[in-house]
């Protein structure tokens, strides 16, 4: 099966893995994780370095989404409303309209309310209206919100560290690399998919 035949359903059933320490080592003396092949071979598919690949790079995500969301805990935020945050932090006047936010996080407007509700709760964010069109609402960090971004900026420094200290430059500009890489074949085939959904509307 290609990559490019492969669909989402097919990665997702791949998501289980066990702990690091049941991984192995191939002939060349690259890590694999033995779970993925069983299921793969219970299920009829090939084993193939394009699968494996996709399916550690979605544990990689679980397991980062999951640090993420713990270390956001420890601030008093969950990894989405952290997010919001960081980006009204790197805004000029510290604010972005609803809309905007929730193109930039690529979730629902109805879940950007959500999160800026309970911001604004906790006063790490304020609504304002904005000023050329009183139909549209802006979300706005507050001192507080800045204060709880430079706290866990701060304290994930430590995190991070820990976690590429066994890796070389070389690794990781290697790692930063295939990443990109990765992103930019996502998107090519969301385009080429978007593309041919258009096409047979059209029809």
């Amino acid at each position: 099966m290609s990559l490019e035949n492969m669909s989402p359903d097919k990665v997702s059933s791949l998501s289980y893995h066990g702990e690091p320490s049941a991984y192995r080592s191939d002939a060349d003396g690259f890590l694999f994780d033995p779970a993925i092949r069983e299921i793969l071979v219970r299920t009829g598919r090939k084993v193939s370095p394009g699968i494996e690949a996709l399916a550690a790079v979605r544990m990689v995500g679980k397991k980062m989404h999951a640090t993420m969301e713990r270390w956001a805990e420890q601030h008093g935020l969950s990894e989405g409303r952290f997010q919001i945050l960081v980006r009204l932090q790197h805004q000029s006047d510290g604010r972005l309209a609803m809309g905007e936010l929730a193109e930039l996080l690529d979730v629902s407007p109805r879940t950007v309310t959500g999160l800026v509700d309970n911001l604004e709760r906790d006063g790490f964010v304020k609504r304002v209206d904005a000023p050329d069109d009183r139909r549209s609402v802006y979300a706005e960090i507050t001192e507080q919100g800045r204060n709880a971004v430079k706290r866990l900026w701060r304290d994930s420094e430590g995190g991070q560290a820990a976690l590429i200290k066994g890796f070389s430059e070389a690794d990781l500009i290697q790692l930063r690399h295939l990443c990109l890489r990765l992103m930019q074949a996502m998107s090519a085939a969301e385009l080429v998919g978007a593309g041919a959904g258009e096409k047979h509307a059209s029809r």
